[in-house]
């Protein structure tokens, strides 16, 4: 894995990044699990996700709920990751994603898929491929570039969002 191409290089990097993970948390429709969003913390606490995001559920859940909802979390995470890379390589880099920026990511989805979801590596890779395949349409169309712009800049100058304020800015710079 390139791991030099998870890692931000500067702060403009940063904010297409956390705008790429936003862009690609709404058009998932998964706002619902923002809860904000935070320029200056470390990388990996930037995008703040609601307390039942990731909850594991209770003894009274069905195990069907409680799986559906783990495999629905593991394609949020995975798509969202892979946002914040086709955000930084497309719109930033002008440059498409290489297999060495999402092999890490493949493998941590097979990790992930299989410990938390037992799914097998068949299984696992057609998840992250159609969290590929999703993000690169988003990404490659050339409409979503000046609103990753746009919400890029607009979080360099705030610095911190709630969730109402990156989906409304969002909305209004045309991602509905």
């Amino acid at each position: 894995m390139n791991e030099l191409s998870l890692r931000y290089s500067d702060e403009r990097d940063k904010t297409y990044g956390i705008a790429g993970m936003a862009i690609t948390l709404v058009a998932c429709d998964g706002e619902k699990y923002l809860a904000g969003i935070h320029l200056d913390a470390e990388p990996g606490e930037c995008v703040v996700m609601t307390h039942d995001y990731g909850f594991k559920g209770n003894p009274r859940m069905s195990a069907k709920i409680v799986w559906n909802q783990t495999l629905n979390d593991l394609r949020t995470s995975t798509s969202m990751v892979l946002g914040n890379i086709a955000c930084r390589r497309y719109v930033l880099g002008g440059r498409a994603m290489s297999e060495s920026d999402t092999a890490g990511i493949r493998r941590a989805v097979r990790t992930e898929g299989a410990e938390h979801c037992s799914l097998d590596t068949d299984e696992a890779d057609a998840l992250f491929d159609s969290c590929l395949g999703y993000v690169h349409r988003i990404f490659t169309h050339s409409g979503i570039h000046s609103i990753a712009r746009g919400f890029a800049d607009r979080l360099a100058d705030r610095r911190s969002m709630t969730a109402a304020e990156a989906v409304e800015i969002l909305a209004q710079l045309g991602l509905r």
